[in-house]
């Protein structure tokens, strides 16, 4: 059942702040009930949210902009996972035309140092772990029914100027995220480059993607896949009753290598771990989550890990064992032209690496999409504060190091 908006009343900090956005509707023959009254709601509780599970999952369901890492149980599981340890309280801004919820932007509320006189940071959902334990998500944005755009980002930067904070930084956006029109958000933006994504254009098919490759890339991918062929290489994506043990593979040929590398592996982070199996648990059995396997005399050698949306796959992990793989020169490449083939017999049209440059990447992607990363400070004494303390450490540490060695250490 659809959650009703809110009503035509702001309700105290306790439990949230109900904000009316009223827009100007549409004229002539477009008055319909896209004329409803858009209204903005900023959810700050578990409960409220889990209420509007439906109506999230129906605004995903039809968003551009969905990707995995906005999905409501993904989202849910980040927050119950990392919340406790990185948050101070939920700011979910969601965006209502009558009783349909057209857009939603997750975001939640930290304080770097967990001082109460620290400043306040909106960030979105997924974001801000340390590095050991971060899950890296990619193509975070605001979701918005085709059409609502405009409406949507006006309202939530209406809503963003009416909470209490003094930095907002929104990373992993794709370059054409609602969130970096003109205005969108309150304030001053400062816009970078928060990393490339390399992409296997999938479209037409399996042998349309080898045309893409160069000449030398076509030759080695046709030539791995006669290779795995000969070796007897079998290839599969695990069915939902392996799931679990598969994913168990998936660990284990992840820790092994980086491991023997002297690296600790991400499955290492308890956070980390539970959160994945949390959502392979769930998405594995509908397919929004595929664990692929290769394997040779019947032995797992490499495990392929990621998301489907849509007629898109992000690559998310993977296990590879590079001992026992002879016959096979790079079982990794290979697992990856064969999933890029089975996917593409499905309709999956790109085939996405996410963040990160390595060699493999970069000779098997035909594209890349760039991410952006968005940073505002409103000017309050908090923000002012926090800014002059950083300048003032940036200036010492700058001296120190144009002193001599010897005054420097007096």
């Amino acid at each position: 059942m659809a959650m009703a908006p809110p009503t035509d009343h702001v309700v105290g900090p306790a439990r949230g702040a109900d904000l009316l956005i009223p827009v100007d509707p549409p004229s002539g023959s477009e008055l319909s009930a896209s004329s409803e009254r858009v209204t903005a709601r900023v959810i700050r509780t578990p409960g409220d949210w889990n209420a509007i599970g439906a109506d999230w999952d129906a605004l995903f369901a039809a968003s551009p902009q969905a990707s995995p890492p906005l999905d409501f149980a993904w989202l849910q599981g980040w927050w119950r996972n990392y919340g406790p340890a990185y948050g101070t309280g939920l700011r979910i801004v969601t965006v209502w035309r009558g009783t349909r919820l057209v857009g939603a932007l997750p975001l939640y509320e930290d304080r770097p140092g967990g001082s109460a006189l620290g400043i306040r940071r909106l960030r979105l959902l997924s974001t801000g772990e340390a590095e050991f334990e971060e899950t890296c998500a990619d193509y975070l944005n605001a979701l918005c029914l085709p059409g609502e755009e405009k409406a949507c980002v006006e309202a939530m930067r209406d809503c963003l100027q009416r909470l209490d904070w003094d930095q907002l930084e929104l990373f992993a956006l794709p370059e054409e995220s609602p969130l970096l029109l003109d205005g969108a958000l309150p304030g001053h933006a400062r816009t970078f480059l928060d990393g490339i994504c390399p992409v296997a254009d999938l479209a037409g098919g399996f042998e349309a993607y080898l045309g893409r490759l160069s000449a030398n890339g076509r030759q080695q991918a046709r030539r791995l896949v006669r290779e795995g062929e000969r070796a007897g290489a079998a290839f599969e994506i695990v069915p939902t009753s392996d799931a679990v043990d598969a994913f168990d593979d998936l660990v284990r040929l992840h820790q092994l290598r980086w491991n023997a590398e002297g690296q600790p592996g991400v499955f290492a982070a308890p956070r980390f771990a539970a959160f994945h199996r949390d959502i392979a648990r769930e998405w594995l059995p509908g397919g929004g989550a595929i664990l692929a396997r290769l394997s040779l005399d019947g032995q797992s050698i490499a495990m392929l890990y990621g998301f489907i949306t849509g007629s898109r796959f992000a690559f998310y992990q993977s296990g590879v064992r590079l001992d026992g793989a002879a016959p096979l020169r790079s079982p990794g490449n290979l697992a990856h032209l064969l999933l890029m083939r089975l996917l593409a017999e499905k309709g999956v049209t790109a085939y996405d690496f996410l963040r990160g440059v390595s060699d493999y990447k970069a000779r098997l992607a035909t594209r890349e999409n760039r991410l952006v990363a968005v940073q505002v400070w409103r000017p309050t004494l908090r923000a002012a504060t926090r800014r002059s303390v950083r300048l003032a450490a940036q200036v010492t540490r700058r001296g120190l190091r144009l002193l001599p060695q010897g005054e420097a250490d007096k």
